[in-house]
């Protein structure tokens, strides 16, 4: 089977001092139920921050302005395929939450919630850096 590589970019988006966390749908294939922020896959030919704009668009109808990069990751997600991604801070700009299939729960919480709450490490590890 062939090697592959996806990049990605996530957004941790901050509205006044509550924070926009998703939690992936019971239905997805990858950690179903688990914490998530938005973001997804940059396409072929797409700047990283133009497909992040898309990706939370598309999975949280919110249009974000970008602050600023908050670290880089990678991951092996099946034996063959690295998933390479930077997650951003990016402030809240206009919209109202409509989840994509992809989420099937929303909330804004404070930063203290994330620190203090049953969140992944790596989700904690993201936050740590705003």
């Amino acid at each position: 089977m062939e090697n592959r590589i996806t990049v990605a970019a996530k957004a941790i988006v901050r509205k006044g001092e509550k924070f926009l966390v998703l939690r992936r749908s019971d239905t997805d294939s990858y950690k179903p139920g688990e914490a998530d922020i938005p973001g997804g896959k940059i396409e072929f030919g797409e700047k990283v921050e133009e497909g992040l704009h898309r990706e939370v668009m598309e999975e949280s109808n919110l249009e974000i302005d970008i602050v600023r990069p908050l670290r880089t990751w990678s991951f092996l997600r099946e034996e063959n395929h690295q998933l390479v991604g930077i997650t951003y801070l990016a402030e809240y700009k206009r919209g109202e939450v409509k989840l994509s299939w992809e989420h099937s729960a929303f909330e804004w919480v404070s930063f203290e919630d994330v620190m203090d709450g049953d969140y992944p490490e790596w989700f904690k590890k993201d936050f740590r850096l705003i």
